[in-house]
């Protein structure tokens, strides 16, 4: 058995204190999102670029349905207390479970630096093979509006044809985008830019490098994919997991610095206090590592502190049976048609899974700090101390009803984005495992 992280009572630094006029709890800068996953800003820094995995469709095979709803949403200054929230990109391809839960998507998107224009980690419609989860068709795709107001969506660059190809943890073949980092340099070595993708499924960060000198009027720049970030694979040969072995790293989150360095958090296979987020300088590499996590799906960072989304954290809910009673998530109580809390509504503690970690990251072992925020995924931090986060990550606009479908037992709230406010932050002790 794993020993959950511990919760100690204890004061916030007064370094954590975010914002001019911090109110108390979150406050709700934009609801109404199906399954919102990552945040980055625009290429001006005004306006928060929110990926939205959609709420899949009515192709279905078994139980999971596909269809065009994930979306990139554009909230306009943030800090405001009405803020212009509008979708800039629709009908992307989703996959999700009954009522739109858990989907998965366009889990990743960012601003480029072409007005208008967005890259998007997700799939091609055109090549998603709903019976076959690891034939996903994951691509970079493009998306954005030319000056004639025509709209165009483009998957980009292959990145299933790259995992068929390179393989970097030399497992199973599987392109599961997650996050997109587009890095503008502007320099003599990569004077366009480039992406850096989190491939789950490959357990790798590609780098995406176009050549603008190849780009026509009719037709995008071609590109080369090579591998920024990888990790080994943990998994047997029959396809299972190795519980004596470490948890693969499964990257889901990108971030970077002022300085070029990039932070990519992984997932850990869900296993409490085996998450982690590496940083990386810009060339790919490692300088420096944080580990007991527990289901990393979002980073980001400031001057001195790191971010870290704990999606199901501390510990994430199991099976009835496989996990003992204390571990899993309290039920909210109330009916099996118990509704769901609307979008704006913060849930009791205890209801539902979910914590937002900070730490001073020039310190050595700094001490861990935490917020609880109902199933965290995208971070992002504002110019005046902000913290934002995308919050009931794998639900719906209009939540996830308590119920025998709801295997997270709660009733979950509609998808949304909040500021945090860590005022009320505990401290938080070093995960140890255990053997029982």
């Amino acid at each position: 058995m794993v020993t959950a992280v511990v919760v100690l009572a204890g004061p916030v630094p007064s370094a954590l204190a975010h914002g001019d006029d911090p109110s108390p709890g979150p406050r709700v800068v934009a609801d109404g999102l199906d399954n919102p996953r990552q945040l980055n800003w625009d290429q001006e820094g005004d306006a928060l670029v929110v990926a939205e995995a959609g709420r899949g469709g009515d192709n279905c095979v078994e139980d999971r349905c596909g269809g065009p709803s994930g979306a990139v949403t554009l909230i306009e200054d943030p800090r405001r207390d009405a803020p212009t929230v509008s979708r800039v990109v629709e009908g992307l391809f989703s996959l999700a479970g009954p009522g739109g839960v858990f989907a998965e998507g366009p889990s990743g998107a960012d601003a480029t630096d072409v007005t208008g224009q967005y890259a998007i980690a997700g799939y091609d419609p055109e090549r998603a093979d709903l019976a076959v989860p690891t034939a996903r068709g994951g691509s970079l795709l493009v998306a954005g509006t030319e000056e004639d107001g025509e709209e165009y969506l483009v998957p980009y660059a292959d990145l299933q044809a790259a995992e068929e190809e390179l393989n970097p943890d030399g497992a199973q073949v599987d392109s599961n985008p997650y996050a997109v980092l587009y890095v503008d340099e502007d320099d003599e070595v990569s004077p366009d830019g480039y992406a850096l993708v989190a491939d789950a499924g490959a357990n790798a960060v590609w780098k995406v490098e176009p050549d603008f000198s190849t780009a026509t009027e009719d037709a995008l720049p071609e590109y080369e994919i090579t591998v920024f970030a990888s990790w080994p694979t943990t998994a047997l040969p029959d396809g299972s997991d190795d519980p004596a072995g470490p948890a693969e790293f499964v990257p889901t989150s990108l971030a970077a610095d002022k300085d070029g360095n990039v932070y990519v958090g992984g997932l850990g296979a869900l296993r409490p206090g085996e998450a982690s987020v590496v940083k990386f300088s810009a060339d790919g590499t490692e300088l420096d590592r944080w580990d007991g996590f527990t289901g990393v799906n979002g980073v980001a960072v400031d001057d001195r502190h790191l971010y870290v989304s704990q999606l199901f954290g501390p510990t994430p809910p199991m099976p009835p049976g496989e996990s003992p009673a204390e571990e899993a998530p309290e039920a909210a109580g109330g009916s099996p048609a118990e509704e769901a809390p609307a979008s704006g509504e913060a849930p009791a503690s205890g209801e539902v899974p979910g914590q937002v970690v900070v730490l001073h990251r020039h310190e050595e072992d700094a001490v861990r700090y935490a917020i609880d925020v109902p199933l965290p995924a995208g971070l992002a931090t504002g110019h005046h101390g902000e913290v934002y986060a995308s919050v009931n990550s794998v639900a719906t606009a209009e939540g996830i009803p308590a119920g025998p479908m709801n295997p997270l037992g709660a009733a979950v709230g509609g998808g949304a984005v909040w500021e945090l406010d860590f005022s009320d932050a505990y401290r938080l002790e070093a995960a140890e495992a255990t053997e029982e």
